[in-house]
This record gives C-alpha cells, sequence and structure tokens, in this order.
C-alpha cells in the first residue's frame, strides 16, 4: 500500500485539515479577546506558537491511533512508525523555527508595542486641488498622538512616502518599524467636513476600530483630538500630553485653517520659493484669525529655517520674526510644541545654545515623537560637547522620520564628527535616492567618502551631484579633485572658495556646490591652512549659518590643538567634541 493510501487510510489528512480550522478559531479568539482582558502582549503569541507545535502531534496520533466504534485503539501496524515520528519531530522544529524568525524579523518584534503610523488620508472631494486639506487633517491627528508619552509615531515625512504607493499595510509598518497603521478619508463640502478613520492591526491586517464624523470646519480640531482619543482608549494610552486649558474646545476660522494647512505643506518643501510662499500663506490665516496658536506656532517654524534656504532675508531678520510669532503663540497656547522647537532652534543658532536646548527639551517633553525637535536638539548638544547625546537624539529623530531627507542630512553630518563615515553613507543613501533634487546630504555623502576613501573614491560621488547642480557647481567640482590630486593649483582653488560669500550655497544662481560646513575641511585637505583660518574667522564674525559645523567637522583636525582655533571655538560659545581625542588633555569651554 502506498503511503498516500496509508495516511488516508489513518484519517491523517481529515485530522490534520481539521485541527488547522479549529486553530485559526481560536487564534483570532485569542487575539480579539486578550486586549479586552488587558492580557499581556505575549498571551496570543504563546497561544498561537502551541497550536502550531500541536500540528505535527496531531498527525502523529493520527497515524499511530484509530478512531473506530469501539473507542480509539492503537494501530497495531508498525511499518513506517519511526520514519512518520521523524517527520513529526522535523515538522515541530521547523515550525518553531518559523515562529521564532518570523517574531524576530517581523513587525511585532521590531516595532515597540505601542507604535503607530499615520498615512495620509485620502482626498474624497472630488477636487485634486484639495489634497492638501486632507493631507492637513492626517498631519494634524499624528501632531496630537505625537503628545502621547507612551506612543510611538512615525513622522510625517516618512508616512506619507508611501502616498498613492501599491504597499500592503503589513510591508508599510515593517518599513517604518511601527505595530499600528491609522488610514481614512476626508470629504470637504463648503463648510461641512466628513472623515473616515480606520485603525489597523499591522500584523494581521484587521481593522481594530474604525469610525465616521460629520462635523462643521470650525470643530475641526475637537474631531481630530476625538479620533486621537478613540485611537489612544483602543491603545490603551493617555493622548494628547499637556494641553491649555479650554484647548480641545478651540474653534478657528475655515479659512484660516485652509491657509495654515497650506503654509505647513509648504514649510515641509525647505525649498526658497515654498518656504517664502509658507510664510505668505501663515501670515494671511492669522490676518483672518488673530487668536490662532498654531498659525503663529507655524510661522515660527517657518521662520526658524528660512535663513538657511534664501538669501532674501537675513539671519537677524528671520529671527527676529521667528522669536515674536513664537512668543505670539505660546501667549495664546502654552502647550504648543512646535513654538518651543521653533524658538529652541533660534536660541542654538543665536549662540544661546542653554537656552535653546531647554526649549527644545521641553518641545520633545510635550511631543515625545516630534522629529524636528529631536533632530533640532542633537545638533546642538554636539557643537555643545555632548558628542554621544547629540547622536542619541539624531537617532531617534531618524528612527521617527527615516525618509525626510533634512533629518537624515543633519544626522549623517554629526556621525562625520564621530568618524562614522561609513554609517554616514549609509543613513543618506535611501533619502538621496527618493530626492534627486535635493542639496541636502550630498556634501555629507561627498566629505565621508573623501575622509574614508580620498579623492579618488569620492570622484564618482562629487561629480554625480555637481553634474546635477549646475555647470557651476561641476566646475568647481572638477577643480578641486584635479587640485586634491596633484594635477591643479591648489592655493588658487582654495582662493575662489574663501571668495565666495559665505551664504553663497543658498544661491541657486551663484554656481556653488561646497557649503560653509565643507569649506573649512577642504581648505585644509588643499594644503591651506591660513585660508581655512581666514574662512572660519571670517565665518565666526558673522555668526549665523552655523560656521560651528565647520569647526567639529574631522577635516580641520590639523589645526584643532592651535591656540587660534581654540580662541575660535571660544568666540563661538562652543566645547569642541573632538579636542581630548585629537589633542589630549581637558576640553574646557
Amino acid at each position: 500500500m502506498s503511503l498516500f493510501s496509508e495516511l488516508k487510510r489513518r484519517s491523517v489528512f481529515k485530522v490534520g485539515g481539521a485541527y488547522l480550522v479549529v486553530t485559526w478559531v481560536v487564534i483570532q479568539v485569542a487575539d480579539t479577546v486578550a486586549p479586552q482582558l488587558s492580557l499581556p502582549e505575549w498571551v496570543p503569541r504563546f497561544v498561537t506558537l502551541l497550536l502550531l507545535l500541536g500540528f505535527p502531534v496531531a498527525l502523529v496520533l493520527a497515524w499511530i491511533f484509530d478512531v473506530t466504534p469501539e473507542g480509539i485503539r492503537a494501530d497495531t501496524t508498525t511499518n513506517g512508525n519511526r520514519r512518520v515520528v521523524a517527520v513529526g519531530v522535523v515538522m515541530a522544529v521547523a515550525m518553531a523555527g518559523w515562529y521564532w524568525t518570523r517574531t524576530d524579523t517581523g513587525i511585532g518584534a521590531a516595532a515597540e508595542a505601542r507604535s503607530i503610523a499615520v498615512l495620509p488620508f485620502v482626498n474624497m472631494s472630488g477636487d485634486p486641488d484639495q489634497e492638501y486639506f486632507s493631507d492637513g487633517i492626517s498631519e494634524e491627528i499624528l501632531n496630537v498622538l505625537a503628545r502621547a508619552p507612551d506612543l510611538r509615531v512615525a513622522a510625517r515625512t516618512s508616512s506619507f512616502a508611501f502616498k498613492g504607493e501599491n504597499i500592503e499595510v503589513p510591508d508599510i509598518a515593517r518599513a517604518l518599524q511601527v505595530g499600528m497603521v491609522l488610514e481614512g478619508s476626508v470629504r470637504k463640502q463648503d463648510e461641512r467636513v466628513r472623515i473616515t478613520a480606520q485603525l489597523i492591526d499591522a500584523e494581521t491586517g484587521f481593522h481594530v476600530w474604525s469610525e465616521s464624523y460629520d462635523r462643521d470646519l470650525e470643530d475641526i480640531f475637537a474631531v481630530q483630538d476625538e479620533i486621537a482619543g478613540a485611537i489612544g482608549d483602543e491603545l490603551k494610552i493617555r493622548v494628547g500630553g499637556e494641553r491649555a486649558s479650554g484647548a480641545t474646545a478651540v474653534t478657528v476660522d475655515p479659512r484660516a485653517y485652509d491657509l495654515y494647512l497650506k503654509g505647513l505643506a509648504l514649510w515641509r518643501t525647505r525649498t526658497d520659493q515654498g518656504l517664502l510662499e509658507a510664510v505668505e500663506d501663515l501670515e494671511q490665516a492669522i490676518s483672518i484669525d488673530q487668536d490662532f496658536a498654531r498659525a503663529y506656532g507655524g510661522l515660527a517654524l517657518v521662520y526658524s529655517v528660512l535663513a538657511d534656504y534664501t538669501p532674501q532675508i537675513s539671519y537677524e531678520a528671520a529671527f527676529g520674526l521667528g522669536r515674536d510669532a513664537g512668543e505670539r503663540a505660546l501667549a495664546l497656547d502654552p502647550t504648543l510644541p512646535e513654538a518651543f522647537a521653533a524658538l529652541g532652534n533660534i536660541a542654538v543658532a543665536d549662540g544661546r545654545k542653554a537656552t535653546g536646548l531647554a526649549l527644545l527639551e521641553r518641545a520633545i517633553s510635550l511631543s515625545p515623537s516630534f522629529a524636528s525637535a529631536h533632530q533640532w536638539l542633537g545638533t546642538g548638544l554636539v557643537p555643545a560637547g555632548r558628542l554621544s547625546e547629540g547622536l542619541a537624539a539624531l537617532e531617534r529623530a531618524y528612527a521617527l522620520d527615516p525618509r525626510s531627507i533634512v533629518v537624515a542630512d543633519n544626522y549623517a553630518t554629526m556621525l562625520l564628527v564621530a568618524d562614522r563615515y561609513e554609517a554616514a553613507i549609509e543613513v543618506c543613501r535611501e533619502p538621496l535616492e527618493a530626492d534627486t533634487e535635493t542639496w541636502l546630504c550630498r556634501n555629507v555623502d561627498v566629505m565621508a567618502r573623501l575622509h574614508e576613501f580620498g579623492p579618488e573614491g569620492a570622484r564618482s560621488s562629487m561629480m554625480r551631484w555637481a553634474t546635477r547642480a549646475g555647470p557651476g557647481p561641476e566646475r568647481q567640482a572638477e577643480e578641486v579633485l584635479a587640485a586634491l590630486e596633484g594635477l591643479g593649483d591648489a592655493y588658487a582653488v582654495a582662493r575662489r572658495i574663501v571668495g565666495l560669500p559665505v551664504r553663497a550655497s543658498t544661491d541657486p544662481e551663484a554656481g556653488v556646490l561646497f557649503q560653509l560646513i565643507e569649506a573649512p575641511s577642504l581648505l585644509v585637505l588643499l594644503g591651506q591652512p591660513e585660508l581655512a583660518y581666514e574662512y572660519m574667522e571670517r565665518s565666526a564674525a558673522q555668526r549665523y549659518g552655523f560656521p560651528d559645523w565647520g569647526l567639529v567637522m574631522p577635516g580641520v583636525d590639523p589645526l584643532r590643538c592651535e591656540p587660534r582655533f581654540r580662541t575660535l571655538v571660544e568666540r563661538l560659545g562652543m566645547v569642541d567634541p573632538r579636542f581630548e581625542q585629537v589633542c589630549g588633555g581637558a576640553n574646557v569651554p
């Protein structure tokens, strides 16, 4: 008799099929009941493991024992028993191995127990121009959830990177390392809005909770809080953090809210034109509703970075306007994390590092998943001599927002300070592949390769980015590479770098590849330390534009121990994070 016929005669197939059906039902019941009874999160997994291990045992028992009208009897035929038992043992081991491998690499193990990504809600208004509104609703719900101290929320840049992509929820969750995903739709009509939201367990793909809300636009913040609160109830966490009295009952003019969402969307672009348009939209929102705290907070965020991206406004002017907007926002809502973060970023850039770091820490306490606040805290800590703490803050920002080119650029830059060149290259790899137009991360990639592999190893990267940037940067890259390889006039090339305005990199017409941060290292690599000092002293005199970043780069190590360099460090109020490593001795402010 064949093995197949013998398995059929002994009802092994029937037992296996019945066992799988019962197993599926039990797993679903365990997944549903365990959260409602507040059982530990390992309980459903333990049940699943036991049932998986029981499957080969059930098959072996079905082979050995036979169900007859007289009861259960052992089959006296011993032929094949040892082989079947051996197969059962192998199956049990394989299933246990599959289970542990799956839990080690799947969503559940990689993601924190309470973590969520808010996907961009679908625009159901029938008007493509309303796309920013549905995106804005998603972002505002994300911001409310980000205030929960026990919840890790994937940042907007990363969760919105999947917009329009035909990717399954478990795959998105795995990429963002989250356990839950919120998706939904928005239908806006006149002064009414209908929001539908669904919370999905990323591991199973099942809906945990769903609800629809019909509201007037004036009550939009209330419904956002209501949705976030419902999610908090499902996850058994407190959502919202600290709030000003009556904050959840705030109303806003729908026209102002519309402009506010447009402004925030433009802030995310980090382009000169986008940021300037964001200022216009947010100022117009404030003119409509002068008590709209979030519009002031958004305006402060824009002004805190505006001068880094356009030469059309000075740092002094941008920071002054940013401080005014941030302080006005806090006067209206003392628990607004965006305002604290913007004021902190401005204070650090203005040389008031202790004040800036305290403000950024306050922003994080109010919104623990605020990636930009972690990012700015990290880049403020490194020039304060706290390299390991700074890298930890930047690593947190990168974990929250792995698709953000801005976060990646800042994190990778500070990885250079720690001599972690390959890590810096890797951090920038995916963001650069996703955004081929940005200048962010390009120079970090080049400088990391220069330090790690020399001019020849950096040539391909430098010329790739320079070619995309235009004829001027391409010409500058060719000159620098030739000089570094001993084939050009290093002094002439260095003299041209020193002769450029310090803010030339913010002007797309200037034809500049390298920025204030890279210039001192390049000048030292070109063998022109005196010109490097000239450049650094001129940068320090103008104070703004983060000249301290240029001084913490490893490329200026040959100058680091000299009194002239130490004077520059003191003038900028820094604590050199590389001094002890390079020079030895105590590192004092």
